[in-house]
């Protein structure tokens, strides 16, 4: 079932635009925080109450259409949150036209402002399984949980393309590849939106950030990108493409520049390309205070009623103020003095108000939270998702002597296994950002009883507390006093350094070198020349730090991403051999600070004396088990028209089950764009039994062997290519139609 076009609204949306002032139509462009209609937004969450007046002034004075997040304090519980939704509508509903207000929310790895939601995996993590239906699961459980506070709109999936490692938003993205980031993006917003989103299981969905974001040169958060068209129709418009033909609702704009021109300015990006290139019906909304800063960061516009008027003629619909009615004033005088047309004011809120009519709030009760939700809200299922998210998250980087898994036989109470390292006993750290919390690192706001998902105490549920001895080591910027460490590991059976970052996002994960902290490269230096027992080196990190200095002294590495509240037990089924790893690095682990690669890089980086040295390549996975590639069928003429048809066999060699996925890369030789290297083009993840065969298929067309030319639209040349798939490779001739042969 495909959900029905937003247009086919237009009749409702157009008579109720009939009815409509000018300051009602503004209202509905106006997004505000929560915090202008709370009576104390300082109190502790559990404390939270709106204040009656300060919404009547929000609702009946300014018309606002649309209100977002929490406080600084944190997320609140489903029953605050139903009752904080039901005020707002019930407002609404005493209005003139009774618009009902469309509340939006950052539920990005989950529903994160809901207290006792399932916290998945973050996006980066999520893009490491690579398997799209598990994305889409993941969708569809959020928009569950998110919809049952009575929230309609998540800000998210996060479709931006993740190709600066500084950059720290990265672990917000579904890595460096365009089909895995449009694929990953397409299906948990397809999740999230469902075939019907006026059904209370459903949300709509906010792609961001576009476009252009996650490249700042600088590797600081919302600083200026340089993309030329090129490769901006390359490599970062394709995943929004993709998002918005499958039927995306609503955008976020990027808060960075691009070119010179600031993502809230950009009328060829948000009109000419999103709008009517790609015929996106629904709205666009501004990112945090980003219109405000037109004028106050990034100057180009000279006042703020010039900032308000730039960013509505650009074509942002929606301004997420938020803490204030400024744009409501300016917009109001743009339209009374006529430097923004009544026709963009009434196509901004068109767009709108078709989301809403989209959602069902006009719709009976459906705009005010579900009471009975309160009861369907958790299901074992959704966490045992959750575990299985987790899981297949999980990559594992390197396995001298197959050390991995662990044989539990040889820890005991004399040999125990020592647990160190600043990220072991931290739920923040498996979490990261937009986790009750915007920075998600006030570990005291936790549910009580989630303390135990630490993976400390992951492992002392598996193990008792007695086979295990734990230190902290360090912070993740300090070595502490570790003599009684030292001392524990020369006995130890393994060593477990729980190695990372201290969540963040935006601005205040901003960081100046890419090497991971000092201290914690020192904390597995000094227990090296210690001991010669075993060091599993566990990185919990939205980034990939360099490590280059530990790597050689670990006898195994194990990236976890932030893997979400079950990051702690999926990491102990791992080590111990109860799920076989099968991630696979969405991102290219870089080995220098100033040699940050990505793995379709130009043959000019590895040709007249130039090198590529990566710490681990993307796509990079070991397993517990071994897999062998054979039978590479490609035909070695294909005519212009035709399908690509490709098989091989894959066979489990080893003597466990595991799930594999299968990589497909194409390179085109010799083209009149430089080709990349190459580029991945299908993949597939399957379960094998030992000593199991399966013969794979990939079909690829023209279109798959594509690129954006000289004169800027996509196009196939005819020649050579290579299509690789694990060790085997092989050569096929695409044969132009006016050739001989098609």
């Amino acid at each position: 079932m495909v959900p029905p076009p937003l247009t086919s609204f237009d009749d409702r949306v157009n008579a109720l635009l009939d009815q409509m002032s000018d300051e009602e139509k503004v209202g509905q462009m106006t997004q505000i925080t929560i915090n202008l209609i709370l009576k104390d937004p300082s109190k502790p969450w559990n404390e939270i109450e709106v204040d009656p007046d300060k919404l009547r002034i929000a609702i009946q004075d300014y018309k606002i259409g649309s209100i977002l997040n929490v406080a600084e304090t944190g997320a609140y519980a489903l029953s605050q949150w139903q009752d904080i939704i039901g005020k707002i509508q019930d407002e609404a509903k005493k209005s003139r036209l009774s618009i009902p207000v469309l509340y939006g929310i950052d539920s990005i790895h989950g529903a994160n402002f809901i207290r006792n939601a399932v916290l998945f995996p973050q996006a980066t993590g999520l893009a490491a399984t690579f398997n799209t239906t598990l994305a889409r699961e993941i969708g569809k459980i959020s928009a569950h949980q998110t919809r049952a506070a009575g929230i309609p709109w998540s800000f998210h999936p996060q479709v931006d393309i993740g190709r600066q490692k500084l950059w720290p938003r990265l672990w917000e993205t579904y890595g460096e590849d365009v089909k895995l980031v449009k694929d990953m993006g397409r299906a948990y917003m397809e999740g999230m939106q469902g075939d019907d989103i006026t059904s209370r299981e459903n949300v709509a969905a906010c792609l961001k950030h576009y476009v252009g974001y996650g490249l700042p040169l600088s590797g600081q958060d919302r600083t200026p990108a340089w993309i030329s068209d090129r490769h901006m129709l390359e490599y970062f418009l394709p995943p929004f493409e993709e998002s918005v033909r499958a039927g995306v609702v609503s955008v976020m704009i990027n808060s960075g520049e691009v070119n010179g021109i600031p993502g809230h300015a950009n009328y060829h990006l948000l009109t000419e390309i999103l709008k009517e290139t790609y015929q996106f019906h629904g709205f666009t909304v501004s990112d945090w205070e980003d219109i405000i800063r037109l004028n106050t960061r990034d100057q180009t516009a000279d006042t703020p009623k010039e900032a308000v008027r730039q960013s509505v003629m650009a074509g942002v619909d929606m301004s997420m103020v938020p803490f204030d009615y400024s744009f409501y004033d300016l917009t109001l005088e743009c339209v009374q003095d006529g430097s923004i047309p009544r026709s963009r004011l009434d196509d901004a809120v068109r767009r709108i108000l078709r989301v809403k009519y989209a959602l069902g709030l006009f719709d009976g009760n459906n705009a005010w939270p579900d009471s009975s939700a309160l009861d369907t809200f958790s299901k074992p299922e959704y966490d045992a998702t959750n575990l299985q998210a987790a899981r297949q998250a999980i990559t594992l980087l390197k396995n001298d002597n197959n050390l991995l898994p662990l044989s539990i036989d040889r820890i005991s109470e004399i040999n125990k296994l020592v647990i160190t390292g600043p990220t072991a006993n931290t739920l923040t750290s498996l979490n990261g950002g937009w986790s009750y919390t915007w920075q998600g690192t006030d570990e005291t706001i936790y549910p009580r009883n989630l303390t135990n998902k630490t993976i400390l105490e992951s492992f002392r549920t598996r193990l008792g507390t007695s086979n295990i001895d734990y230190y902290a080591g360090s912070s993740f910027n300090t070595l502490f006093n570790i003599d009684n460490l030292l001392n524990a590991v020369e006995q130890a059976s393994y060593i477990l350094v729980c190695l990372g970052e201290q969540a963040y996002t935006e601005t205040p994960g901003n960081i100046n070198d890419l090497t991971l902290d000092e201290a914690q490269l020192q904390l597995v230096e000094e227990i090296k020349k210690r001991t010669s027992v075993p060091i599993i080196t566990v990185l919990a990190e939205g980034r990939p730090r360099i490590i280059r200095r530990i790597v050689d002294l670990s006898s195994a590495i194990v990236m976890m991403y932030l893997p979400g509240m079950e990051g702690g037990q999926a990491l102990v089924d791992v080590l111990f051999g109860d799920y076989n790893p099968s991630g696979r690095l969405p991102i290219t682990y870089p080995k220098y600070n100033h040699h940050l690669s990505t793995y379709d890089y130009k043959w000019t980086e590895v040709k007249g004396g130039n090198t590529i040295d990566v710490e681990f390549e993307f796509g990079h996975g070991l397993s517990y088990t071994t897999f062998s590639y054979s039978d590479l069928n490609v035909p070695s003429k294909i005519n212009w028209n035709d399908q690509i048809i490709i098989t091989l066999n894959v066979r489990n060699t080893g003597l466990r089950q595991g799930d594999h996925t299968i990589l497909l890369y194409v390179s085109d030789l010799y083209r009149t764009i430089t080709p990349p290297n190459k580029e991945l083009k299908g993949y597939q993840k399957l379960s094998f039994e030992p000593n199991e065969q399966k013969q794979i298929q990939f079909t690829l067309d023209r279109h798959d062997l594509s690129f954006i030319g000289i004169d800027l639209t996509r196009q196939t040349e005819p020649g050579l290519f290579t299509i690789t798939v694990g060790n085997l490779s092989a050569n096929f001739t695409l044969v132009g139609e006016d050739q001989p042969g098609s």
